[in-house]
């Protein structure tokens, strides 16, 4: 089978992260894939060269006044040449590009949301009253008017199967897939982990709410508490993520490691993983940092509502409230036995989310 993955570029993210696996995983499988790009930003380059991957310069400028600026000629061509049996997009970026290009009635299309992408929203009375709301209704037309009827949207979480339920129509295929992660390559480790260490993994943007867990830390210390944590990320808010660190004195309790290649290396030194985003369409961090043996303190992104079973592989706050998720996190601290017993639990829980049985659900939706 050959399958074409479109996806805008390769940055740092999640869902860019299960586009490179998906691709990976179906090559192993035999098939022929090719790794579109839209943007040439790749930031997993050790994960990608074994891959057709790919950069096209497309430009698409919308406009309600005037003719749309349109130029998919590079991504049209490779479409044409390569002749893919399916294409698989990835983001919204992805879609709106695709949707001026000719693609054969015979290619399956899979369109796969990361998150609830909030261009298809269907169509209500507040979108006559605010512009941005307007345009991106104007953008799903244009989406849903080139898509055939056969499409198959893959939601990854029961947030994101209730976002496509509402919103987009219903004779589309319309299916639900957990994310899948590299099993041996997330594992418990050899060494002796650092009991005191806490780790944390996410873009530094306001969404991921990093201020959150720094206010943790700065609680724990309070109470006496001797803790570490790892922030593994970059982005916008890291100047004032760091002087809201300086600001606290938590220089010694807090390290901030910017964008690393391999994880699992932090992970698999700690033991508790704590997350604080707002908004988490899944959470493949918690499954990565689970594999590696760490019970999660996270508070409620609703698409993570999914992976935490409640006092087995970790706990769920439902405020976002710095002295309750201290609560937890001190609570496994003081307890070795039910730390160890959470930590295993929580391996276990994450073997469920192997790649290999991932890549064989699509391959059987690809030949619906």
């Amino acid at each position: 089978m050959k399958i074409l993955h479109l996806v805008p570029s390769l940055k740092k993210g999640g869902a860019e992260r299960m586009a490179l696996s998906i691709a990976s995983g179906l090559q192993d499988e035999g098939h022929e894939v090719k790794l579109v790009c839209l943007h040439d930003v790749n930031e997993y380059r050790f994960l990608s060269k074994s891959l057709d991957c790919i950069v096209v310069k497309t430009n698409v400028q919308l406009s309600f006044m005037r003719s749309n600026r349109v130029d998919v000629s590079e991504l049209q061509y490779v479409i044409d040449t390569f002749q893919p049996d399916v294409i698989h997009s990835h983001l919204f970026e992805s879609e709106i590009n695709l949707a001026f290009c000719n693609i054969p009635l015979t290619c399956k299309r899979i369109i796969h949301f990361h998150d609830n992408m909030i261009q298809m929203k269907k169509f209500s009375i507040n979108t006559l009253f605010k512009k941005s709301k307007t345009a991106n209704f104007y953008e799903r037309r244009l989406v849903l008017k080139k898509l055939p009827t056969n499409a198959t949207m893959i939601g990854i979480s029961k947030d994101s199967m209730s976002f496509i339920m509402k919103n987009i129509p219903r004779y589309y295929n319309k299916k639900l897939v957990l994310n899948a992660i590299d099993i041996k390559r997330f594992s418990p480790g050899v060494k002796q982990k650092n009991k005191a260490e806490l780790v944390t993994i996410g873009s530094l943007v306001s969404k991921k709410g990093h201020d959150l867990a720094v206010q943790t830390i700065f609680e724990l210390k309070k109470r006496g508490v001797e803790v570490h944590l790892t922030i593994i990320g970059d982005g916008p808010l890291r100047k004032e993520l760091k002087s809201l660190i300086d600001h606290l004195a938590l220089n010694d309790m807090i390290s901030l490691k910017g964008l690393v290649d391999y994880p699992e290396v932090y992970l698999q030194n700690a033991s508790i993983y704590i997350h604080t985003a707002s908004y988490e369409p899944f959470g493949l961090v918690l499954v990565e940092a689970m594999a590696c043996g760490l019970p999660v303190v996270c508070t409620d992104g609703k698409g993570n509502r999914d992976l935490i079973k409640e006092g087995r592989n970790g706990y769920m706050v439902w405020e976002r409230n710095a002295e309750l998720l201290a609560d937890k996190i001190q609570y496994l601290l003081e307890d070795n036995i039910l730390l160890s017993r959470m930590a295993n639990d929580a391996h276990v829980y994450a073997q469920q989310f192997n790649m290999n049985n991932y890549i064989q659900k699509l391959l059987s939706i690809y030949s619906e």
